[in-house]
């Protein structure tokens, strides 16, 4: 059997994705100590120490809801293998998320076909796209959970808006998979499940190749599809949420530091972030020799001069206001402290908020990674791209609706909470298809487009106006239905 095109074409895809993330964990390899793995790392080398999933979190160490689970079990599943936080484990983490980060490549393809199957051109674009954007390929560097976070949710959102199945019961529960999954990944993500589930209803409720009418939407197949996706989500993420339950002897939904994180992006001293610039960090942003490895050094001895606003706030004499708190009680302590700062600083409040939507879409100034030359380029090209992709595709909202809820929800989230460089990493995949709208039209020659099948007199096919029609005479075989109703 002779592979397609399309299968060759995805199989180079993939290669390339895979060789330009595996030669930067090689060209890095040799660099500084190694990636720092954080909270995650900590959890992790507790849990294999027969300490459970715990961490050291605002002056008190103990049972912790601070990450979400996948992450750190992933590296206590790899440094038990390979040994805990030695250079082979943090290269086997690295490799593995060479893999997800390749997924990711081809994940995009498939939003871009299910999304706009009548211009492939646009799926194939926006996958170039991914293997070549530096932030992604630099990321699979880092020991962070975005990544997977970006894997995860273009995949849920490419399975609810696929054409292909619409809504069968496997896809529902496949659906649902990915949903409970991305929760354990990063919960702050669930901001984009109820649009996926109006997708997935929406989906759902079609009839045949065309769009069914609202009473077929509420119908019982549309909403028991939805229903159980719901179902299997919840099922996914239940045995996390009653750990919570009984570690903190209160309802925590995955992670308890909601409060925490708006306290650390609303205060007296805050930039809108968790950090606070040193002056001494703008001398080591451009203090490298401008190869990869030097860029890599600059930025980890930039990271060594931010401060980070509990250093500055609470180390060491403030965490004495939690003494006989529980996690989530010090959290909201502080969640409660952020508000009472916005009611008596509505303007700072303000300021920070549109700080924050800058930070988001362009630079975060506080984060050193931010400030390197190749990130702000990417950075710029990506947002003028999505900027040209929405403005050239906007006759196309009813199929790109749901990326456009999904990265507003996101977006408005981390603008009225906190911000980092990292956050905007989960949804940058499905812009993807927007900046490869104002793109394909430029590759159109090179990239093969369907062929439209002629049915001559006397075959079978379907026809616009009915499910089954003798034809006739010569017609195109139209796959898009007339709208009913």
């Amino acid at each position: 059997m002779v592979p397609s095109r399309n299968t060759i074409g995805l199989v180079l895809l993939g290669a390339l994705a895979l060789g330009l993330r595996v030669w930067v964990v090689l060209a890095l390899q040799s660099e500084h100590a190694g990636p720092v793995a954080y909270e995650h790392g900590q959890i992790a080398e507790n849990l294999l120490a027969g300490r459970g999933f715990s961490v050291e979190l605002l002056g008190a160490e103990g049972p912790t809801s601070q990450q979400a689970p996948f992450y750190p079990v992933l590296l206590a599943v790899v440094y038990w293998c390979f040994g805990v936080g030695s250079a082979a484990a943090v290269f086997v983490v690295q490799l593995l998320q060479c893999l997800a980060g390749t997924a990711l490549v081809l994940a995009v393809a498939w939003l871009g076909w299910s999304l706009l199957p009548d211009r492939p051109g646009i799926g194939w674009v926006a996958a170039v796209g991914a293997a070549v954007y530096p932030t992604h390929i630099y990321a699979v560097t880092h020991l962070q959970v975005a990544l997977w976070a970006a894997l995860v949710l273009t995949l849920l959102l490419g399975v609810v808006v696929s054409p292909r199945w619409r809504a069968t019961r496997g896809w529902a529960i496949l659906a649902g998979s990915l949903a409970g999954l991305l929760l354990l990944i990063e919960p702050i993500l669930a901001l984009a499940l109820p649009i996926c589930a109006a997708a997935f209803w929406i989906s759902a409720g079609r009839i045949s190749d065309g769009w069914g009418t609202w009473r077929d939407r509420f119908s019982s197949r549309p909403i028991g599809r939805v229903a159980l996706m719901a179902g299997v989500a919840a099922a996914i993420i239940a045995p996390w949420t009653i750990r919570n339950c009984v570690v903190h002897g209160r309802p925590v939904f995955i992670k308890s530091t909601l409060g925490y994180a708006f306290w650390q992006g609303n205060n007296e001293i805050s930039w809108g972030t968790d950090k606070v610039p040193k002056p001494s960090v703008e001398q080591l942003r451009g203090d490298h020799d401008g190869t990869l490895a030097g860029i890599d050094r600059a930025l980890w001895e930039a990271r060594h001069e931010t401060l980070y606003i509990d250093d500055v706030l609470l180390k060491p004499t403030g965490y004495r206001d939690f003494a006989g708190l529980s996690e989530p009680e010090r959290c909201a302590l502080l969640g409660s402290r952020a508000r009472q700062f916005i009611r008596e600083n509505p303007g700072r409040y303000a300021r920070l908020c549109a700080q924050r939507l800058r930070y988001f879409l362009l630079f975060d100034e506080t984060n050193p990674k931010a400030a390197n030359r190749v990130y702000r380029v990417a950075t710029v090209a990506w947002l003028v791209l999505a900027l040209m992709g929405l403005a050239v595709s906007r006759d196309r909202w009813p199929e790109l609706w749901p990326t456009y809820a999904i990265f507003a929800a996101v977006a408005l989230f981390h603008t009225l909470v906190i911000v980092s460089a990292r956050f905007r990493i989960p949804v940058e995949p499905m812009t993807f298809v927007w900046a490869a709208a104002a793109v394909a039209p430029a590759f159109g020659r090179m990239i093969p487009r369907r062929r439209v099948r002629v049915i001559r007199p006397g075959e079978q096919a379907r026809d616009p106006f009915d499910r089954k029609h003798v034809l006739q005479g010569p017609h195109y075989d139209v796959r898009v239905r007339r709208r009913a109703g």
